[in-house]
């Protein structure tokens, strides 16, 4: 489930037409949004890097998404020659609304309380809250700010935990070595 929920992120975040590594690339890189590592002691190319080295498993777990959505015909996914295969989607609001619908409900009430809702009854008779959305452009910032912030808060307590499970002097010396490696990157 967690998959196709990152597969759906990133189709709102992503533009109408990419090759699969950037899609990949998008997907890897909703695990380090707000990471306070990523500030200044991990490589700024870890996301391409997990990519590029992890490119098949990527391929095979998004796939059945990929085929599912092809079939549906809400993807086009053509061959470009190389290993690589171009996406392109349809990104339109009505495309935009759905995917934000399909989304979990702490994810859409965060937006909902950023963008505006508004109840609309289902086919079931329920009332549900629709995230009001005027863009794609709108709904991407916003999806990305409410998932920057969950990743922030969880990467700071974990950082805390780390620090107080490992101690004052060990935790200097890993972030250390951590934000040298990453100064390399840099330069």
């Amino acid at each position: 489930m967690l998959l196709l929920i990152h597969f759906r992120v990133a189709r709102v975040m992503i533009r109408s037409l990419i090759v699969q590594e950037d899609l990949f690339a998008k997907i890897c890189s909703l695990s380090y949004m707000g990471d306070l590592r990523m500030l200044f002691a991990e490589d700024k190319n870890k996301v391409k890097k997990i990519v590029q080295g992890q490119f098949d498993l990527f391929r095979s777990m998004y796939k059945p998404f990929l085929q599912e959505y092809k079939a549906k015909d809400f993807l086009r996914v053509s061959s470009s020659g190389t290993d690589q295969a171009n996406i392109s989607q349809d990104c339109g609001l009505p495309v935009t609304c759905s995917l934000v619908s399909s989304l979990p409900p702490a994810i859409r009430s965060q937006m909902g309380m950023k963008l505006g809702e508004k109840k609309r009854i289902n086919e079931y008779g329920r009332a549900i809250n629709e995230v009001i959305i005027g863009s794609r452009e709108e709904a991407a910032k916003c999806m990305q700010k409410v998932l920057r912030r969950t990743v922030m808060v969880s990467s700071a307590r974990q950082a805390v935990s780390g620090l107080l499970a490992v101690g004052g002097i060990n935790a200097t010396r890993y972030l250390a070595n951590k934000m040298q490696k990453a100064w390399k990157s840099w330069t």
